[in-house]
């Protein structure tokens, strides 16, 4: 398996200074980030131990990714998509090209582009991606011109790396909804490789059936309502799926509400695990759960 653990969340933003604002309130350190020449986006990011969170804005509607525009029509600020990281794009596609050639996936990987940002100093760092088509927004390939150390340090841009204030570390799920536990399933088995562990199980207080796919670092959840009163209904109803929550760890979740709260961020407590859930409202749209690790 070449695709590592999840590379970046997209978060549609309409404005970027005031995104960073808002996120520097909620105790991250924002980048300064950068655009995409020729692509029509800036971006600032939230870099975390493994991976990194990406404020992303719409600068020319013309040249932009035009999902991402469509998007922005339906839905405005919010999660996006997200990035898959891998350490072998081209033999990643093939192997994508080869299920859905086989029929065992309806989901169709498209050829490998380049990409690159350039950060107001000037500074510049490239990527390679390959977006993948069918159905909804779906979580796309990227390998980056850089590993470990020297990613983390150029993701930074033209500052040296920082602490984020309330110690968030590394993206330790993502929380990924569909209609029916069988169809998020096949999505990411038979679309891109993955394999679940261990059996399925319920989530009470959502009320959803779920299974879990491991990565390298950190796994998704997929999870799909079971009751009529779940309250994963009315993302389904909105998005048909996609990804609903991103769980960041934290040394310590009790400090780390009682520094929101101090920072007057309005969050809910789960009485079960002690997860601490950022008001969406608070995230620009984004659903930000905190847990230990």
């Amino acid at each position: 398996m070449t695709i590592t653990h999840v590379d970046h969340v997209l978060i549609a933003v309409p404005d970027l200074d005031e995104a960073a604002e808002q996120y520097a309130k909620l105790g991250f350190h924002v980048t300064e980030g950068g655009t995409h020449p020729g692509r029509g986006t800036a971006n600032r990011l939230v870099v975390l131990e493994s991976g990194y969170l990406e404020l992303i804005s719409i600068q020319d509607r013309e040249a932009a990714w035009p999902e991402l525009v469509r998007h922005w029509d339906r839905y405005g600020f919010g999660f996006f998509t997200f990035a898959f990281a891998s350490d072998d794009l081209d033999a990643d596609v093939d192997r994508f090209k080869s299920r859905t050639a086989a029929g065992i996936t309806s989901l169709k990987v498209e050829e490998i582009q380049e990409g690159a940002l350039e950060t107001p100093g000037g500074k510049r760092r490239g990527w390679r991606s390959a977006l993948v088509s069918g159905g909804n927004i779906n979580p796309f390939l990227i390998q980056h011109d850089s590993t470990g150390a020297d990613l983390r340090n150029r993701l930074f841009g033209d500052r040296p790396p920082q602490a984020h204030p309330i110690g968030y570390g590394r993206i330790d799920r993502l929380e990924v909804v569909f209609p029916s536990l069988a169809e998020g399933e096949s999505y990411f088995r038979d679309g891109y490789g993955l394999q679940r562990v261990g059996e399925q199980s319920v989530c009470p207080s959502r009320q959803g059936d779920r299974v879990f796919f491991p990565l390298a670092v950190g796994q998704l959840e997929v999870i799909a309502p079971n009751s009529p009163d779940s309250p994963l209904h009315e993302f389904v109803s909105r998005r048909g799926y996609g990804l609903r929550g991103v769980l960041l760890t934290v040394p310590d979740p009790d400090a780390a509400a009682s520094d929101l709260e101090a920072r007057g961020i309005r969050f809910t407590r789960s009485p079960i695990s002690g997860a601490v859930t950022i008001d969406p409202a608070e995230a620009l749209g984004a659903r930000l759960v905190l847990v230990k690790g």
